[in-house]
């Protein structure tokens, strides 16, 4: 058997590893070139606009080596390679997304799991699986090639760091045999301007001597050592030495990261570009940073708050670029130019001991300087302000109304209150934050200090929401604190901290008096959503369009005010009566299932209300959704047994598509729209937020899921730019499209 490996992603951080691993099995194999501009005109092989260039290029990488005949593709499936923190869901999700793309059977693509947060005994076995794919039966000849590997791997990461070798250069020399003194001799720092000490045994950043200004260009390795970083690399090193993230030490980005709350849960690539960062910032390594991403990156929208801070605290120049297939050189260099000639500007002004403005990141050279709006002092009050998601309030505020504490749930959403979070938020981060922190300044400006957000650290953005909102609005001026609840599992690792926080919140207040107000809470939230399936039932039939609305609203404004549980039930029996009552059409609707992103599709204001329009149109629509917060809760923080099992359908549905959870509900997207079309549905919308990361691998995979089971899916990525016209013009049009196929008859007469 033949392998090929896309030199792409994870191939700049793993190659030792890949290389070894096959090496010491026999198995041959083929690695792509870097990209060039003939990849990039082949972009469209990915299925979606939507993923970020480093993902879209691999399509044209995987169909070069196909074209060359290879038995198989290799690219792992790389979760984790720390014990604390994940990788970027597109790493989880490459795999899949690559397989779908090209309709590649299993036994075209070989994914073995890199998970060191899993089992240590768990994830390695999957090497020994790849292995006997490849043909080789001796299961310990495997382990020993994959032992080895990873020690190759982890001894050239050491060596790279100690000698200051960028990464390109070190798989350059796998291509000409140099032996690992040449290696050093060719490629590390002092073949790129600067002299190394005497100080032996000591890391290349510590030995440097250079009269010339240092300069870090920090990044992705598949970005930095693809098309882009080379033009990026070539020019920096014009201009003195060049520190890439591979020259900083593991241990010294562990260490700046720990000044970060959780930082070391951070993900591990990104984790260690940001320590890289702050440790060459705070020991004074460098004379300035270029700081690449490419376009809509999510990780790099997280720490690029750390980064920018840091440096403006120690009066560091930064440029930001951002790159994807569209990004010219000559545009590239202009901006170097720039950024190179201010920082000249600069350092002469600093000599003088003038007082130097430099220019901010919306200018052309992006040497970083504060932005945010003025902020208008407002009398602080002992309230605490609580954002919002739908109709969460209702039992959100009813657990701070039964213990006694002075709340305020945030307002609905509105475009002033988006315009808000839009003015501070980092430039990719995805939509839910953006109105998130649009909510938070609004109580800001009430005079409300303290505010209540959940996090949890995990694969998706959301865990690091609260901290980053609350290091944005500090900068920007704000008096503010944030509560970050988390989940208490693990028990012992989280229990503690977390009753330290709601003590803060909430007092002291009597165990009896929790229990009573968070059962009241939950069984408000089970009934609101049990009440919107219902709704949902009726709008798709009923004779006066309205009549289902009007009710359901009434019973949300009686609940929100029910005191007690009897109260409570005997609400919701109302309701159905009154629901039951409605004159319904003798119609077969639609069947439509909304998937996605769950703050999205519970979201109102976000969807433009879509299950509302969706409700509405003149074919009618039965809408389903199974992600909704009581679902959510069931599931991840009650157990429920009925919660559980339907989850674990979900993954098994998912599975032959997607075999790993890449965070957020991209598995759950798969998984639900499989299980549509068991359950005879008609469509499936698929809505996700701008730049979010595993709705974007969910997106790239669904086209294949439904071409395979032919079922029609509409996707639709949401931001603050989307438009009520034009949303509902594309679920016309699809509906339409249903309707076609499915020639049912409209009897109803819709009454105006």
């Amino acid at each position: 058997m033949r392998v090929g490996i896309p030199r792409c992603l994870s191939f700049y951080y793993l190659f030792p590893l890949y290389r070894t691993f096959l090496d010491e099995l026999g198995v041959p194999f083929v690695e792509t070139s870097p990209s060039t501009l003939k990849d990039l005109e082949n972009l469209g092989l990915c299925p979606t606009d939507e993923p970020c260039v480093s993902v879209k290029v691999v399509f044209p990488h995987a169909a070069k080596l196909l074209e060359q005949g290879v038995d198989a593709l290799f690219i792992p499936t790389i979760v984790s390679l720390e014990k604390e923190s994940f990788c970027c869901p597109k790493m989880m999700g490459l795999p899949s997304m690559i397989k779908s793309g090209f309709e590649l059977s299993d036994s075209q693509i070989i994914s073995p799991v890199i998970d060191v947060r899993d089992n240590p005994r768990r994830w390695p076995r999957t090497w020994i699986r790849a292995g006997k794919q490849m043909g080789i039966d001796d299961s310990r000849r495997i382990q020993r090639a994959f032992d080895k590997a990873w020690n190759t791997w982890k001894d050239t990461e050491r060596m790279m760091s100690q000698f200051g070798l960028p990464v390109a250069n070190v798989i350059d020399s796998y291509y000409t045999g140099e032996t690992r003194e040449q290696v050093i001799d060719r490629y590390g720092l002092v073949s790129c301007g600067a002299n190394l000490g005497d100080r032996q045994g000591l890391p290349a950043i510590d030995r440097i001597e250079s009269d010339e200004p240092i300069t870090a260009v920090m990044g992705h390795s598949y970005i930095l050592n693809d098309i882009f970083g080379q033009v990026i690399l070539k020019y920096a090193s014009t201009h003195g030495p060049v520190i890439l993230p591979e020259m900083v030490p593991e241990e010294y980005g562990r260490q700046a990261l720990a000044s970060i709350f959780e930082g070391e849960k951070m993900w591990t690539i990104e984790g260690h570009i940001l320590g890289g960062c702050l440790h060459l910032i705070r020991n004074h390594k460098v004379d300035r940073i270029i700081l690449v991403t490419s376009f809509s990156c999510g990780p790099l929208s997280i720490i690029e708050n750390y980064i920018e801070k840091e440096a403006d605290e120690y009066g560091i120049p930064l440029l930001y670029l951002a790159v994807d297939e569209h990004t010219g050189e000559a545009g590239l260099i202009t901006r170097m130019e720039a950024f190179m000639d201010a920082c000249k500007s600069r350092h002469r002004e600093q000599l003088s001991d003038i007082p130097v403005a430099i220019a901010g990141p919306t200018s052309s050279v992006d040497c970083h300087e504060e932005t945010a709006p003025l902020v208008v002092p407002v009398a602080r009050n002992d309230r605490v302000g609580v954002v919002n998601m739908g109709h969460l309030d209702v039992a959100v505020g009813t657990v701070f109304e039964k213990l006694g504490v002075n709340a305020k749930i945030a307002d609905p959403l509105s475009d002033d209150v988006v315009n808000l979070g839009r003015e501070l938020a980092p430039e990719f981060i995805c939509y839910p934050m953006v109105t998130l922190l649009g909510q938070i300044r609004s109580l800001l400006h009430e005079g409300i200090s303290r505010i209540v957000m959940i996090q949890g650290k995990g694969k998706c953005r959301l865990g690091w929401y609260a901290q980053i909102m609350e290091e944005l609005l500090l900068r920007a001026g704000y008096d503010v604190k944030i509560y970050k609840v988390d989940s208490p599992f693990p028990l012992q690792e989280k229990l503690r901290p977390l009753l330290a926080e709601l003590k803060e919140i909430f007092g002291s207040p009597k165990v009896g008096d929790v229990i009573n107000a968070l059962v009241l809470a939950l069984k408000k939230m089970f009934f609101t959503d049990e009440a919107n399936d219902i709704l949902f039932e009726v709008r798709a039939k009923e004779k006066v369009r309205g009549s289902g609305d009007k009710i359901y609203n009434r019973f949300i404004r009686r609940m929100e005010k029910a005191e007690s549980l009897s109260e409570l039930k005997a609400l919701f029996k109302e309701y159905k009566r009154q629901m039951d009552s409605v004159s319904l059409g003798d119609v077969e609707p639609l069947k439509v299932m909304i998937v996605g992103e769950i703050y999205v599709i519970n979201e109102p204001f976000v969807t433009k209300e879509i299950e509302r329009m969706l409700g509405s149109l003149e074919q009618r629509v039965r809408v389903y959704k199974n992600l909704d917060v009581s679902s959510w809760v069931k599931t991840h923080l009650l157990f429920m047994p009925d919660a559980l099992l339907r989850h674990r359908r979900v993954a098994k549905a998912a599975s032959s598509y997607l075999p790993v959870g890449v965070g957020g509900h991209g598995l759950e997207s798969i998984g639900e729209t499989v299980l549509a079309k068991k359950a005879g549905m008609d469509g499936v919308v698929h809505l996700f937020p701008f730049t979010c990361m595993p709705e974007i691998i969910a997106q790239n995979i669904l086209v294949q899921v439904s071409e395979d089971l032919d079922m029609p899916v509409l996707s639709l990525m949401i931001s603050e730019q989307t438009g009520v016209a034009g949303l509902k013009t594309r679920v016309e049009a699809f509906c339409d499209v249903l309707y076609g196929r499915n020639k049912k008859p409209m009897s109803l007469q819709i009454a105006m």
